[in-house]
Order: C-alpha cells, then structure tokens, then sequence
C-alpha cells in the first residue's frame, strides 16, 4: 500500500497537507481522508466583476456533484477574488505551467465560460473527454459547442439582442452550466486578518462617530469609461445625504483610474466624503467596501463586491445592461430618464449622454430606502 492517497482532495504531493499540518494524521489511515469522485475544470478569465458573479455556480456544482473537485483558470490579476473559497480545490493562473497542468490532470468536464479566444484554446488543452461552453473552431474563432449555448454566444456578438434580453447573468450562466438557477449568489470570503485590517482602517478614520456609512464607488473601469456618474451628481449628493443625516458617514472608492478624481471630489465636498485611496490591492479594497452600509456604484467590480458581501446597494446603470444584475433583494437600480443612445460603445456620441440623465433626486431617494433597510 502507498503511504500516499494521490486521490484525496487535501493531497497535493508539493506540500504537507492542511489536515496533516493542523492535526497531525497521515495518509494511512486518516479520517479526513476525502476520495475526489470527479474533478470540474471552469474557466473563465475576466472581466473580474464578472469571475466573481460566475462564482454564483460553484455551490450548485458542488451539489449536483457529492465528491467532485473543481479547478478554476482565471487570469492573475482576478485570483485575489477568488481566494479563500471553500468551493475551489485547485485556483489557476496564466503562467507558463497551466498547459502541462491541464494536459497532465484527467478531468471528468471542462466548462468554459468565457468568449474569448484565450479562453477557448485554454479549454482546447484541457485533458476531458466531455467539454462544455465556448471553444475554437479550426479557423480560429470562438463557437459555442452546443444549442443551449447560442442564446448567450448570440449576445455576446450581436448588441441589439443584448439589449433584448431580460435574463440575468447568473440565469444565463446555469444553462451553460446544465444546471436550473434558483437564486444562488456569488461566493467572497474575507479573513479574520482582513476584517481586522478594516477594522484598524475605520478607527483610524474615526468613523465611530457615524451611525451609518454610504459608499460612493466613483469607478468604471477601464474599459467602459462612459459608466462613470458625473462627479457634481456625487457631489451634489454627498451634501444632500450630509444635510439630512448628519450622522450618515460617506467613503469615497475607486482604483488606479481614479487617483486624480479621487481627490478633487474629496476636496470639493470640503471633508464630507472620505476618500478610501486609489492604490489598495483587490483584496483591501473588498475589505473597505465591507465597511459601508450603502454602496453606491455603477455596473462594475464594487457592485459585484458589494453583492457577494450583502451589502445594501444603489446601482446606477447607463450604456450596459441593468436586467443581467441580481441584487438579491438588497438594492435597487436607477435607471437614466431616457434610455442610452450608445448602448456598450466606449464613446459617447449622444448630444446629451445617458449619465448626464441621471437624476440626483432619483439616486438620492434610492439612498434613503436603502438606508432605512441597512441593518
């Protein structure tokens, strides 16, 4: 008999394994012994906002399938939002191993989620007989392998039906998936260590002094910069908040994109909005949006972080689609007066932009309720 089970879940071979290091066992005869009855690749690379709602799949993978163990491919920079989850055995970069870890490893299935081409000849590598999602066709292009994968393929080439659709994201992401949606959420596991680091961050900002806290996350992303609310809107609305709730505390959040923007509204609302900083890694910048009671944000990471994290939220949507975005029940959207002109075009070429027709009253009423709902 080997002194080894390569077949357990905990076992790696580079590494003692969790079980041994905490308790002591070894592979002969240990009770935490858990043999894998399938192993699931999933592949999806990016958008980060979008790896961390596909993580809505995990739990019903994990129950349609007793004993399985799922590998995930992402791109480097999106792992941090993956870290720590109790539903992923094996977390995959973009490194020079991933071929041979993926020629070398037998998998039961391999799911792509992801419409790129990367992604595609990421899922061309992998060592499974059964392979679902997008793939590579021999003249290069990215197909969807089956019927139940042209609906959301279509989508993603055609606008108008983009437009179209009132389906959420999660809704679409079960069918590629096989499975029937009922209402899973995205899976986001901040450490004791990570609370506590927010926590020290709060005191040292002194936002004891507030009841509440609203959080303005004043971010795009890089890629859709016409997603970004005016800042006279969130400075307009920082001092409505400030005038009727003077205990009401509001956190300014943005990334490196925002390091000059940051600053001038903090500076413009004369110490109303505290600014959280631009340069904090993806996994402090989950830890200070855990802060906030209320987020405000547009369709990008925040919101995907604020969803996973249960947080109250005002969403704001304007050139992307609102109905692929579950709030589970903890928010609502504010929606331009007239609907966008440039609908997922990264100019805008309307005389007047959907941004532009965002009421501040409108967002500002969606910050009472949530605020009064906000436990």
């Amino acid at each position: 008999m080997l002194f080894f089970r390569a077949d357990c879940r905990h076992f790696t071979g580079e590494k003692p394994c969790a079980p041994h290091k905490k308790e002591g066992v070894v592979c002969q005869d240990c009770p935490r012994y858990e043999p894998v009855k399938k192993r699931i690749l999933i592949i999806k690379l990016d958008a980060a906002g979008d790896v961390l709602r596909s993580t809505a799949i995990l739990p019903a993978f994990h129950k349609s399938n007793p004993g399985c163990s799922v590998w995930w491919v992402t791109e480097n920079g999106s792992k941090p939002l993956l870290e720590k989850n109790p539903y992923i055995d094996m977390l995959l970069g973009s490194d020079p191993a991933l071929s041979g870890f993926l020629g070398a490893t037998q998998f039961h299935e391999a799911y792509n989620f992801d419409m790129s081409r990367k992604a595609a000849a990421i899922l061309h590598m992998a060592n499974s007989t059964i392979k679902k999602g997008f793939a590579l066709s021999p003249e290069g292009v990215v197909v969807p392998l089956e019927a139940k994968d042209e609906e959301w393929f279509q989508m993603g080439i055609m606008d108008s039906v983009k437009r179209a659709n009132r389906r959420t994201y999660q809704d679409h992401l079960f069918q590629l998936g096989q499975m029937k949606y009922t209402g899973e959420e995205p899976q986001l596991v901040l450490t004791d260590k990570e609370k506590q680091w927010a926590r020290d961050w709060a005191k040292k900002n002194k936002l004891s002094r507030f009841k509440k806290i609203v959080g303005f996350n004043i971010g795009s992303g890089g890629r859709w910069p016409m997603k970004r609310w005016r800042l006279d809107g969130f400075l307009w609305l920082a001092k409505a908040i400030r005038k009727k709730y003077p205990k009401v505390g509001i956190l300014l959040y943005g990334g490196p994109e925002e390091r000059q923007l940051m600053p001038v509204l903090a500076k413009q609302s004369k110490g109303l909005c505290i600014p959280t900083g631009t340069e904090n890694t993806m996994r402090q910048f989950v830890s200070l949006v855990d802060l906030c009671d209320v987020l405000v944000t547009g369709d990008t990471l925040a919101l995907h972080v604020a969803i996973a994290l249960k947080k109250r939220m005002v969403a704001y949507f304007g050139p992307t689609s609102d109905a692929e975005i579950d709030v589970y029940g903890r928010g609502e959207k504010v929606l331009p007066i007239h609907p966008c002109e440039c609908y997922y075009q990264n100019q805008c070429t309307a005389k007047i932009s959907c941004m532009e027709n965002l009421k501040e009253k409108d967002m500002l009423a969606a910050v009472e309720r949530q605020l009064k709902l906000a436990p």
